[in-house]
């Protein structure tokens, strides 16, 4: 599931009674936190706007349990909400066809262990302690893409590897549960099911890391969230990511971030190395067991 959010919102001001337009491409939406709940996680997704004149507005939407819309809420500071944005959760589109060819790696550890070798020695000789330069910015956007990329193709590979783990993926979540299939599909193609699935797996925005914290979860019976004492930090680089990859390094307000300094970039590196072996070490201890 992903969030949409369509038209303007209009909203008056307490004092002045001046009523503001904002556009919905002005806001970001982001996945800012989960919680384990009777049904399953529950899944918080918020977008924050500093208005000028307004001050802090902020959107919020919780799935729960998961695929479902439980609640939205929005917070104008006191001011009155003319009109609202349209928004809610929606199907993520699928994948295209050319990604559904694609053969996982067998060992996401080691090539995501190759990265950060890699990203590491190239800041070492070319980053600068400058936050705003253009190596910092490339070695702390790969590092992220590194970290989504583990998560995928370990998910993919745990999940085609174990039919109890499939299944329970097949029961827990909501898009793939609600499936149906016929006979005749069954018996023309008797790998129907596992294909599904393995395109639903392929679909998923793997930077969302409440979501594949839940998706970790029904299959694997791992929270990965709660394997690292920095999970706002991760999400602090998830969204700092998306700065620099749809944005240059600037964030959504047209301010240019600083923060990439060399230091900063590797201490970011170093958070998601040890989110990643805390995984993959929980998922060995499971595999063992």
């Amino acid at each position: 599931m992903e969030v949409y959010c369509n038209g303007t919102a209009r909203i008056r001001h307490k004092d002045t009674g001046v009523v503001h337009d904002i556009e919905s491409d002005e806001l970001d939406w982001d996945a800012v936190g989960g919680d384990e709940r009777q049904m399953g996680p529950e899944i918080h997704y918020e977008a924050v706007l500093q208005h000028p004149q307004l001050g802090q507005l902020t959107w919020g939407l919780w799935e729960y349990p998961v695929g479902i819309e439980n609640y939205s809420d929005t917070q104008v500071g006191g001011h009155e909400v003319v009109e609202d944005f349209d928004y809610g959760l929606k199907h993520e589109p699928p994948e295209p066809d050319e990604w559904l060819d694609y053969d996982v790696p067998p060992n996401p550890f080691t090539i995501f262990m190759d990265s950060y070798r890699q990203t590491g020695d190239l800041l070492a000789d070319h980053g600068k302690e400058d936050g705003r330069h253009l190596i910092n910015r490339l070695m702390f956007s790969h590092q992220v893409t590194a970290l989504e990329a583990y998560l995928g193709d370990t998910l993919l590979n745990a999940v085609a590897g174990d039919a109890e783990a499939m299944q329970r993926l097949i029961d827990g979540d909501d898009e793939l549960a609600k499936e149906k299939f016929t006979l005749a599909e069954i018996r023309k193609e008797p790998n129907l099911v596992a294909r599904k699935v393995r395109e639903h797996l392929r679909g998923i925005l793997y930077h969302n890391l409440a979501k594949v914290d839940v998706l970790y979860n029904i299959a694997l019976g791992v929270r990965i969230l709660n394997l690292t004492p920095n999970k706002a930090e991760l999400f602090t680089a998830v969204k700092l990511r998306h700065d620099c990859v749809h944005r240059n390094g600037f964030d959504k307000d047209g301010n240019e971030l600083t923060v990439f300094t060399k230091t900063f970039v590797s201490e970011t590196a170093d958070l998601v190395r040890g989110f990643v072996e805390s995984i993959e070490n929980a998922l060995r201890a499971r595999s063992s067991s």
